[in-house]
């Protein structure tokens, strides 16, 4: 009986477990080990920032594992939050479900070197983050904030009048850009070389011809699902961007093939065309294009079928 009391009461002496225990020392000895090589000049920490760890280390981790190095210690905050400040393209199209507006302010708010910033999908992003972002990084050169919601065209106008050197700009499924603002973005953005409008419903035909007409570096463009596109834009590109190589008309049903053809007269260095659900588009300007080596989305129609019988030749016969 003694021996069983003597067996509990040591058990009860030692609530936890001898694993974690184990597991609880080794965490002690390493964060004792990492403090006694960074004193002695050891530790990563010592390693040059600048020159070695963002350039050849930090590059190929994740926006996650960024974030949870930076919770190791005092030194590695430290050196995540210089990173975040050198990082020139901030692109979150792969974690735009979990990021968080939070998230994104560490990011960027002491950032002043972003070129590319991609927040495709970021549904979190409110107009004072963008436009925070936009105020210290006037030598952005591509933004893609396609199905933000929360933005408005006073991000836009502000982008314009600041970033003058921005080559690629995306708005797809951002419904609530104007008319006015494509044509503040024409007037100041004049680099332009990659636009996608796509379903940017409000833009009207005056507005996408002031983009076309002031942006004479258009490489590629998309009109997509704008349904008062009609030809007089295809007239504006055949005239003005000599350079167009990618062209997304798709679901504009008010194009006709004359418009189509003029394309392909003028855009010499066009290379695909998208014109899918464009009822007065066919093969009559198509099929000048696909011969000048421009691929198209639409397929060829089939080709009608030979009735034999119509010139008597319903039986042949061959002669061996």
């Amino acid at each position: 009986m003694a021996n069983v009391l003597r067996a509990s009461s040591v058990s009860y002496e030692l609530p936890m477990p001898t694993k974690s225990l184990k597991l609880f020392k080794s965490h002690r000895e390493d964060e004792e080990a990492t403090n006694t090589d960074a004193r002695s000049g050891k530790g990563l920490q010592n390693i040059p920032w600048n020159d070695v760890i963002f350039p050849y280390i930090f590059v190929h981790l994740s926006w996650r594992d960024l974030f949870r190095l930076r919770r190791v210690s005092t030194e590695f905050y430290s050196m995540v939050t210089e990173y975040f400040k050198t990082v020139t393209v901030v692109d979150l199209i792969s974690v735009c479900q979990r990021f968080s507006s939070t998230a994104f302010d560490i990011v960027t708010s002491g950032n002043c070197n972003i070129r590319v910033l991609n927040l495709s999908g970021c549904k979190w992003l409110s107009c004072e983050q963008l436009e925070s972002v936009i105020e210290r990084n006037p030598q952005l050169t591509i933004l893609d904030i396609s199905s933000c919601f929360e933005v408005s065209n006073l991000c836009l106008q502000s982008l314009a009048l600041k970033c003058k050197i921005l080559r690629t700009l995306r708005l797809k499924d951002c419904h609530w850009v104007n008319a006015a603002t494509i044509i503040c973005i024409a007037a100041n953005s004049r680099y332009l070389e990659d636009v996608d409008l796509t379903s940017c419903w409000e833009v009207t035909d005056e507005a996408a011809i002031e983009l076309i007409t002031r942006c004479r570096n258009l490489r590629r463009i998309s009109l997509s699902k704008i349904y008062g596109i009609t030809d007089h834009v295809l007239f504006a590109l055949a005239t003005h961007s000599k350079h167009l190589q990618f062209l997304n008309v798709s679901g504009c049903w008010r194009i006709t093939d004359y418009g189509i053809r003029m394309v392909g007269e003028y855009c010499l260095e066009l290379r695909q065309l998208v014109v899918g659900d464009c009822r007065d588009v066919g093969e009559e300007s198509l099929s000048y294009l696909r011969n000048n080596g421009v691929q198209v989305d639409v397929p060829l129609p089939p080709r009608p079928r030979i009735n034999l019988t119509l010139y008597g030749l319903d039986i042949l016969r061959l002669q061996i």
